[in-house]
């Protein structure tokens, strides 16, 4: 398996895959109505909240890899939180999650295995440790997301 298969794939367990940590995005968040995540317990950033945030930082990602400015016009802030907290929108907020997902994944299967160990124009970090941090960035956002359903 090369490095790029293997990261890609471990993303893709994260989200509705077979996971060593034994718990995936989708199987808690399609537990989870509208009502539930806008509740935040003790100040705390809200289950919608967290999933528009890991949107952002796929797109950030994306935005690293392909060279591109990484804000945007038409951009929503990190951690956006819709004024509509309706069922109808909350779907669609988990549609965008999962085609960020998607676009995540094909983007690391695709990524040049001869450039993963190059810094990233405008970084200090090669690629691979990059591709490596949003994959432990969504473990730990989905460990939040376990936790904020639990304690519902």
């Amino acid at each position: 398996m090369t490095p790029t298969h293997y990261l890609a794939t471990a993303l893709q367990n994260i989200y509705d895959g077979s996971p060593w940590i034994d718990v995936t995005l989708t199987s808690h968040l399609k537990e989870i109505n509208s009502r539930q995540a806008v509740q935040q317990i003790k100040g705390s950033n809200c289950i919608w909240q967290i999933v528009n945030h890991m949107v952002f930082w796929h797109q950030r990602v994306m935005r690293h890899l392909n060279n591109e400015k990484l804000e945007q016009d038409g951009d929503l802030p990190d951690f956006y939180m819709p004024e509509n907290h309706g069922e109808a929108n909350w779907q669609a907020t988990l549609h965008r999650l999962e085609h960020s997902f998607a676009l995540m994944v094909t983007a690391i299967r695709e990524f040049p295995e001869d450039k993963l160990y190059e810094v990233l124009p405008g970084m200090e970090q090669l690629s691979i440790y990059y591709l490596q941090g949003i994959i432990e960035h969504d473990a730990y956002h989905l460990g939040q997301i376990v936790l904020l359903q639990k304690y519902q």
